[in-house]
């Protein structure tokens, strides 16, 4: 069986309640992630900030006219008034199935992975392509060459 621990990413970038929106947004767009855990100082995870959440956050914003009012709203928004915070989360023991099926069934985009309170890692739904595409080559490999080839 595949567990949750062989595909998921270790040492996630991560982000503090007291993080700005803008800091949050900078780091997502630098590093190319759409899911950002909220840590405290022992590594515990307390709330996480999706794509969508940041989106959010700034459209509040819309409003504002200038540049630099819009750039003010999101260096005073910390993560702590937008990030949520009843999570789902996953064991790294877990079985990459009953993860898959958890995302599908709960219509959300990560699972942050935890050892006690302590964020070990994240498995997202790009994860899940990762292996569907795997196992799609390996069927491919296997199947026979057919006659007309």
């Amino acid at each position: 069986m595949i567990k949750v621990a062989d595909i998921m990413t270790t040492n996630p970038h991560t982000a503090f309640e007291q993080t700005t929106l803008e800091e949050a947004i900078s780091l997502c767009n630098e590093h190319k992630i759409r899911h950002l855990p909220i840590v405290d100082s022992q590594q515990h995870l307390i709330g996480l900030v999706s794509e969508r959440t940041l989106l959010a956050a700034q459209e509040s914003n819309l409003s504002k006219t200038s540049e630099a009012q819009r750039r003010a709203h999101e260096q005073q928004i910390m993560l702590k008034h937008i990030m949520l915070t009843k999570l789902h989360t996953v064991d790294a023991a877990a079985g990459v199935g009953q993860a898959a099926k958890h995302i599908e069934r709960h219509r959300i985009g990560c699972l942050p992975v935890v050892e006690g309170k302590k964020l070990i890692g994240i498995i997202t739904d790009t994860d899940f392509v990762g292996v569907a595409i795997s196992l799609l080559e390996m069927l491919a490999e296997q199947e026979p060459l057919s006659p007309d080839v």
